[in-house]
Formats: C-alpha cells, sequence, structure tokens
C-alpha cells in the first residue's frame, strides 16, 4: 500500500531529467544479517528483471544499528517505471528466491532483529555540488573513497534561494582559496520530514577526513579576505539538522544468474 501511495504522487510531478536517490533506513543489531538478506533480494530482483539501479549499503558507524540503502535512477520518469515493473514481477522474484537453497533461520532472525525507519527519494542538485574531481578519478580511487559524512539540512520558509545563494557563494569563494572536496548535494523530493537538503562528503576515511578538514580549515584563515568574507551561515534561515558518519560496505555485492 506505502508503494502505490508513492507511485501516485512521484508520478503527479514533472521534473527536468537528473539523477535521482532512494535512501531506505533501518536499524538492525546485525548488520551482515541484513547484508546477506538484502543481497540475496536484490540479486533475485536482478536476475528476474536485469535492474541493477547502482544499489550500494552503507553503515551507520562507530556503534550505530543504522544501515542505509541506496539506489539510483536516471530521472523521475525511470524511477517510477522501473519501480512499477518490479512491482509487478514481485510474485517471480519470490519464486525466484524460493527455489533458491538457503538457510531459514537467516530470514527468521532478520524479521525478528530488523527495524525499518523511513524511506526518502533525493533528487542530484549538480549545481550546489563539487564532484567535479571525483568523476576524475579512476574507479580504484574511487573505490578507497569509502567515508560518507551525511548533513540534513533544514531551509526555512522562504528561505530556498537564499540557501541556494550561500552554498554556491560558499563553493566559489573555496575555490579562490584553493579548497576543494567531494560534496554532492540532494533535494528532498519525498519522505524525509522537515529535511530539504542533504549534502553527502565523500573521503577515504574519518582520519582522511579530519586531516582534509584541518587544511581546509587552514587555507580559509589564511585567505586575505577571511575575517570580512566568511559566508556564514544564518542559522534563522537553514540549518544543519544532524550529521552522521557513514561507511560504504564494499562487501555488499549484487549478482545474477
Amino acid at each position: 500500500m506505502k508503494k502505490s501511495i508513492l507511485l501516485i504522487f512521484l508520478v503527479s510531478f514533472n521534473f527536468s531529467f537528473g539523477q535521482i536517490m532512494t535512501l531506505f533506513e533501518a536499524e538492525t543489531v546485525d548488520k551482515q544479517n541484513m547484508s546477506q538478506i538484502a543481497q540475496d533480494y536484490f540479486s533475485a530482483l536482478k536476475s528476474v528483471t536485469g535492474d541493477d539501479n547502482g544499489i550500494t549499503m552503507h553503515h551507520k558507524g562507530w556503534g550505530s544499528k543504522g544501515v542505509y540503502i541506496l539506489q539510483w535512477f536516471d530521472d523521475m520518469k525511470d524511477m517510477v517505471e522501473t519501480m512499477e515493473s518490479q512491482e509487478s514481477k514481485a510474485p517471480e522474484v519470490m519464486e525466484y528466491l524460493q527455489s533458491k537453497p538457503s538457510d531459514p533461520s537467516i530470514l527468521k532472525q532478520f524479521n525478528s532483529i530488523t527495524d525499518p525507519k523511513q524511506s526518502s527519494v533525493w533528487k542530484y542538485v549538480p549545481e550546489l555540488s563539487t564532484m567535479e574531481n571525483f568523476s576524475k578519478l579512476s574507479k580504484e580511487e574511487r573505490d578507497q573513497m569509502t567515508y560518507r559524512r551525511f548533513s540534513f539540512i533544514n531551509v526555512g520558509m522562504n528561505s530556498a534561494d537564499e540557501f541556494v545563494m550561500h552554498t554556491k557563494k560558499g563553493i566559489e569563494l573555496d575555490k579562490q582559496r584553493g579548497v576543494s572536496y567531494h560534496v554532492a548535494v540532494f533535494k528532498n523530493v519525498f519522505g524525509g520530514k522537515d529535511l530539504d537538503y542533504l549534502t553527502i562528503l565523500i573521503d577515504k576515511s574519518r582520519i582522511d577526513y579530519m586531516n582534509n578538514f584541518i587544511d581546509r580549515m587552514e587555507k580559509r584563515r589564511n585567505a586575505s579576505d577571511w575575517k570580512t568574507n566568511r559566508n556564514r551561515r544564518d542559522l534563522s534561515k537553514f540549518n544543519i539538522v544532524k550529521t552522521e558518519e557513514v561507511i560504504k560496505w564494499t562487501d555488499f555485492k549484487i549478482s545474477s544468474n
């Protein structure tokens, strides 16, 4: 029922072409168990439908029970059509799963320990992102970038334009000061209560992030215009609601037969 409501909602929108990300969040005391269940399901889905959608799994780190599963689509039309197609083939997917030998205790444990939280849909905003250098890296270099820093942002009423201008100005100032980083910015489409934007900063590890953050701040503070042009955030108009440290789970693999 929830999926049908989501499909109706998405069809009612007419977005220009852009990359779409879906974010499914859950909590579990056994991330390995959830990883196995998700790999089995999405591998079955790919075997039946041919769909992959760039599925990846991310773990919230340092004692957290949180898990994210990300999927990617070319645009909203692609997402709606893919979801409708997968929904229509659900019986075939379940039949495929049942035909494969598996340990029933894994699914039983999954049902007892996994708590789905929410699903949300996000649209990539290239003009607010700094991913040019990331796209130039080799696949091997990109695969080493497993650290993610998710920052969820709430924007006040009638403050969207100011948030966009503030972000663009920050990017331009950092370019002038020789500061670089990999950040992808997404605008909320569906789900994510009181969350208007999501920024994802990408780095190799937590230590690399901290060292690079110190380096970036040193360059900013040493800039001749730092004291007069700091581009401060107006917290009454937009602010970061929460920040999460997330690790891309490189052992998560989708296969098909």
